[in-house]
């Protein structure tokens, strides 16, 4: 009988040769990059407060400021051809990325313990032809808020209803 170890050694080491060759050509890679963009600090500047305006005490209703800068008031006699504005605020950052707006859900005015609320605040970015909470950052971007100020009693007595609020802005 023959010695077949010479043989038996001979073939595992051509299986182990071989399985090599398998794995290397069952194997891939791909490079890849990994990226980071670094932004401006997001700032906000308020230009102007918001105002209602003058309105008769009296009645009861609702005046509404649009972002846009137009009064209606539905119940109220809202007098004066100027003094209402919607509060302006301008966003700087890095330009042409998107932002958005965070609004209070309502804010409530008060004088000596007397209380008128604004309710359904809107913005308006200069960015957007319509209302709207974001905003793309250009070279002069701002936005304009407005919102509908209740007069829900009315025995109010006369006098300035004060309130400060916050609104803030984020990258998206």
């Amino acid at each position: 009988m023959k010695n077949r170890l010479p043989h038996i050694i001979l073939f595992m080491v051509g299986l182990v040769v071989c399985s090599g060759f398998l794995k290397a050509e069952s194997a891939r890679s791909v490079e890849t990059t990994a990226k980071a963009t670094i932004l401006e600090i997001l700032q906000l500047v308020k230009v102007q407060d918001m105002s209602f305006g003058r309105m008769v005490n009296g009645a009861t209703g609702v005046v509404e400021l649009k972002p846009s800068g137009e009064r209606l008031a539905t119940g109220v006699t809202a007098i004066g051809e100027s003094g209402w504005r919607p509060a302006r605020f301008e966003v700087r950052g890095t330009a042409n990325y998107e932002y958005y707006i965070g609004l209070p859900t309502d804010i409530t005015l008060e004088k000596d313990g007397n209380q008128i609320v604004i309710e359904d605040l809107v913005a308006r970015p200069s960015s957007a032809s319509e209302n709207a909470l974001k905003g793309i950052i250009t070279a002069d971007a701002y936005f304009t808020v407005g919102g509908k100020l209740i007069l829900a009693s009315p025995d109010l007595p006369p006098g300035e209803y004060r309130a400060n609020f916050e609104v803030s802005v984020g990258y998206n």
